[in-house]
């Protein structure tokens, strides 16, 4: 599975402390109106959330290669199984527990003290790195 998923992965950037601007549940907001978007095919409405760093390393056609590449493969996104929010790295962090038609893939993406998407990865769902909501 791990060789058939190919992850869009930016590195962490550890700036500054995180400032909890946004709440738990803004922020998973924030991540599933991403997920929508990416199913929608508004790929630069994506980009704009991103920081300096993240829309450089990540363009509009490279993530939506990488969308089309998943989506191919594991056919559509039928279902959010689980919503995980809180700190990696010392940066606010979601991941979404995704059910595609064919894998089960996490979400994760990292937001910065600026509140900009500071790295988004997709990978297996078993390499989730937040602790599951109790």
């Amino acid at each position: 599975m791990t060789k058939r998923l190919g992850a869009l992965v930016c590195p962490l950037l550890v700036l500054a402390p995180v400032v909890l601007a946004q709440s738990d549940s803004a922020l998973i907001g924030r991540a599933e109106a991403l997920l929508k978007n990416l199913q929608g095919g508004r790929y630069a409405e994506v980009v704009k959330e991103f920081d300096p760093k993240m829309a450089q390393a990540i363009p509009e056609d490279r993530l939506r290669a990488v969308w089309e590449m998943m989506s191919a493969q594991f056919g559509a996104v039928k279902s959010i199984e689980e919503r995980r929010s809180g700190e990696l790295k010392g940066l606010q962090a979601v991941e979404l527990i995704l059910a595609f038609e064919r894998e089960r893939v996490v979400q994760r993406v990292v937001f910065g003290a600026d509140g900009k998407i500071a790295g988004l990865a997709y990978n297996p769902a078993n390499m989730a790195m937040l602790p599951a909501a109790k």
